[in-house]
């Protein structure tokens, strides 16, 4: 009798996946958003239910409180607003169910410059749930010296299965280049500006980890403008196998 013995390779974990990125407006576009208008973003296209959604706004100001005033059928979590000299900026974050009851939008309560990005993740199972590893940090930067390196100090997860989200925010339309940092990869676009006279810039990068450790360090260059001062923050979430009480689980 043959007997086939099939030999799978240990090791291998399914991992976090990156969906896409959308904006309002897109990149190098002067506009007038915000203030008594609410600015909207056109959700990701092929979302399903249990994706992680990430919504990143940014106001040339430092007082505009920023909040989600269109929900689009989602419970939306909101993180503390991060400033620095003349830029702020603030992150949302939800478990999508699956259906899209319209645009989520931000109000600004400013008509200054104003940018709202959204990310998008999914988990390896559908069925799992989200929470937040590790307390968003924030670390405002001054005006960097040629070549206009900011540095975020990366930390150590604790679970199995994590993304990790960077993010730089400056009151200029910097362009953004030259990512450092071992397992980081741009989010999105290379940057994220609108330049209607008074500009903001925003960039992104992520590191997906299937087992715990370091995420490293990770910087980015002011490729242009450079030499600006502004703020920067990193959160890591995790994914888990059932839901529990609101919370930061680290």
């Amino acid at each position: 009798m043959l007997i086939l013995i099939l030999i799978f390779p240990l090791g291998l974990q399914a991992q976090i996946t990156y969906v896409g990125s959308a904006s309002n407006p897109t990149d190098a576009v002067a506009a007038t958003l915000g203030g008594p208008s609410p600015v909207a973003v056109t959700p990701v296209a092929g979302l399903v239910a249990g994706d992680l959604v990430v919504i990143v706004s940014t106001v040339r100001n430092t007082t505009a409180v920023m909040a989600i005033s269109v929900t689009g059928g989602q419970e939306w979590y909101t993180e503390t607003q991060i400033s620095n000299t003349n830029i702020g900026s603030r992150l949302f974050w939800c478990r999508f169910n699956g259906t899209w009851a319209a645009n989520p939008s931000v109000s600004f309560a400013n008509l200054t410059a104003t940018t709202v990005v959204m990310h998008a993740f999914r988990p390896t199972k559908s069925s799992n749930f989200w929470g937040i590893e590790a307390a968003r940090t924030e670390l405002d930067f001054t005006a960097p010296a040629s070549p206009f390196t900011v540095t975020i100090t990366g930390r150590t997860t604790r679970n199995a299965s994590t993304v990790t989200i960077a993010s730089w925010f400056t009151a200029d339309d910097n362009t953004w280049g030259t990512l450092a940092g071992t397992g980081w990869v741009v989010l999105g676009s290379a940057q994220y500006r609108n330049t209607n006279g008074t500009d903001n810039s925003c960039t992104f990068a992520y590191t997906i980890k299937t087992t715990s450790g370091a995420t490293n360090n990770v910087s980015k260059n002011q490729a242009t403008l450079g030499g600006d001062l502004g703020t920067t923050q990193i959160i890591t979430f995790f994914e888990r196998g059932r839901n529990m009480p609101l919370g930061n689980y680290y």
